[in-house]
């Protein structure tokens, strides 16, 4: 199976990435620096967002994460360790 990728600039200096499964449509933010930047990725590309993939509880990696679940209902996806730091956390994972 394949992915699509998308990187798009974010924040003044930074870069955000969106993945997305083809063969179902589903598509992921890996984080949510701001939520205009990540809004639009998703219109240049045609995509629906249907996660976040939370890498750690950075602002610059959080900020636009409620929102962004508030208008697409996306699953936000976080570290188990980092969790009660991050906004929105549904599920949680692990190492291993």
């Amino acid at each position: 199976m394949s992915a699509e990728t998308h990187l798009f600039p974010c924040r003044s200096d930074n870069f955000g990435v969106l993945v997305r499964d083809p063969a179902t449509g589903r598509t992921a933010a890996i984080d949510a620096p701001e939520t205009e930047a990540v809004e639009r990725a998703l219109q240049a590309t045609g995509w629906t967002l249907t996660d976040i993939l939370v890498t750690h509880h950075h602002a610059d990696h959080t900020d636009g994460i409620l929102a962004l679940k508030d208008k697409y209902k996306c699953r936000v996806v976080a570290p188990a360790a980092e969790a009660q730091k991050i906004p929105g956390v549904d599920e949680t994972v692990r190492e291993g």
